[in-house]
């Protein structure tokens, strides 16, 4: 057999993730201090909320990913982990959705940045926060700056996601700071009473945000995505999912209760929020100018978070072409970096096109605002991804049920025998399921519901029918090639 062409997916990838990068790329790609702003329109109830979160899913995500990376530390985790226990169909399913849901999901994370970034420019530039055009241009050159420093490779991106942890540390550490004090100087603006805990008034509304929390405490898997350039994936993975889980968690329950102390939830704006709070209390005691640095910290944290998911999802399609489930171009590296730069351009181009899609178009003819294009973007993110972990709870029975077939024991298993197993798969996928219902509940202020509605319906039942295609079209492609291969 002839000697493989360095550009295709069994050329060799480099080993240069340590654990400390692997928990900088974790922070920097789960934690979104965005969840912190959006959950706080909850009130009280959030830190309720969160809690629940934390527990129904997030920890039942840590065990499953700890488990499944350390027994099969392959590059596309999720994807290689489904493809292994329900076969190329499903894997090809979960594939596309893990890939396309970061396609809605680097717009909807930049156009947070883009707000927080214009905080920098004060009261002159408030009005940049709702332009369409200066987000716009924000969003499209920031996402193909992204493109441009994971093609030359994660010796630079990697770079760009440790630094991009003071936008995580920095304002979240200012954040909780500024709570503090201001509990202590003015009091709580939020009483956290435990009759105040529960949802009261809007029950719906303020019940459908707890998706949202879920979504915010998903993406531990991100590392098993380029599994093959970590040093010891088996042992570095799960250590890695530790850490920066339990740094998460501290960072969201924390940081929620700060905001809210601050600032109540009926003058708090989503986007802006975080700066605005940590510049109402630093402006109390004289300290101007924190607002504009928060801003900046969060924009450069928002800017990393994308460059790390924008590394993680090229790794997508590349793994699927090793199946011949996409085309072989996919898969191809390139000469002087070794980065799968195919994959990565098209996925820059396919999220400009979406994104100017989710700003400039309107299915029912109503114009869209930038905060209604977030919220429809954020919504589409969470639907789309959370179909993948129905397949990861359900993959973590199957494959301990199916043995290890030949694989090596995993390093790190769900804790309590099989009743564990099934408690942690079982609590899983309700969560999961849950979360997926709650998202069709508009947001409160939405213009129009009808244009939500459609938007949030049409657009993920797109996403699904071309998956279904393009699977006919590589299983047609493979029954092609194998007579000319035999």
């Amino acid at each position: 057999m002839p000697d493989a062409p360095a550009d295709r997916p069994d050329a060799s990838l480099r080993r240069i993730l340590s654990l400390r990068d692997v928990v900088g790329m974790t922070i920097v790609g789960v934690v979104g201090l965005r969840w912190i702003a959006r959950s706080a329109r909850a009130g009280a109830p959030a830190v309720t909320l969160w809690v629940l979160a934390c527990v129904a899913f997030f920890v039942p995500l840590a065990f499953t990913v700890a488990e499944l990376s350390s027994r099969y530390p392959e590059e596309g985790g999720l994807y290689a982990w489904t493809r292994r226990a329900f076969g190329p169909r499903h894997g090809f399913l979960c594939a596309w959705c893990l890939w396309l849901n970061n396609l809605f999901y680097f717009p909807s994370l930049l156009l947070f940045a883009a707000a927080n970034a214009f905080v920098v420019f004060g009261d002159r530039g408030a009005w940049l926060i709702n332009s369409r055009g200066a987000s716009v241009a924000f969003v499209l050159v920031v996402l193909w700056i992204c493109v441009w420093v994971n093609v030359v490779g994660l010796d630079l991106g990697r770079w760009l996601q440790n630094v991009g942890s003071a936008g995580v540390w920095l304002p979240a550490g200012l954040l909780i700071a500024m709570g503090a004090i201001g509990l202590a100087r003015f009091g709580s603006a939020t009483s956290f009473a435990p009759h105040a805990l529960l949802p009261r008034g809007d029950v719906w509304s303020t019940v459908s945000l707890w998706s949202a929390m879920c979504f915010a405490f998903s993406g531990f898997e991100i590392t098993a995505f380029v599994s093959r350039e970590i040093k010891d994936p088996r042992r570095t993975i799960p250590r890695g999912v530790v850490i920066a889980g339990l740094a998460t968690t501290a960072i969201y329950l924390a940081g929620a209760v700060a905001v809210l102390v601050v600032v109540p939830a009926s003058a708090l704006s989503e986007r802006s929020g975080i700066p605005d709070a940590i510049a109402l209390v630093a402006g109390r005691l004289g300290l101007p100018g924190f607002g504009a640095l928060t801003g900046a910290l969060i924009a450069l944290g928002s800017i990393a978070g994308t460059s790390s998911w924008f590394a993680a999802a090229g790794r997508v399609p590349f793994a699927a072409s090793e199946d011949a489930l996409v085309p072989a171009w996919f898969g191809r590296l390139h000469p002087r970096y070794q980065t799968p730069y195919v994959a990565l351009l098209v996925q820059g181009v396919v999220a400009s096109l979406l994104f100017l899609a989710s700003v400039f178009l309107s299915v029912t003819g109503a114009a869209t605002s930038v905060q209604e294009a977030y919220d429809i973007l954020v919504n589409l993110t969470i639907l789309i991804y959370f179909i993948p972990y129905l397949y990861l709870f359900a993959a973590l029975v199957r494959l301990r049920r199916k043995g290890d077939e030949g694989a090596p024991a995993a390093a790190v298993r769900v804790p309590g025998g099989r009743p564990g197993l099934w408690t942690t798969a079982a609590l899983g996928l309700l969560a999961t399921v849950i979360s997926l219902g709650l998202l069709f509940v508009p947001p409160p202020g939405t213009g129009s519901v009808a244009n939500y509605e459609a938007n949030l319906i049409g657009q993920s039942a797109a996403v699904l029918a071309l998956g279904a295609l393009f699977y006919r079209l590589g299983r047609r492609r493979r029954r092609t090639a194998a007579p000319l291969a035999s």
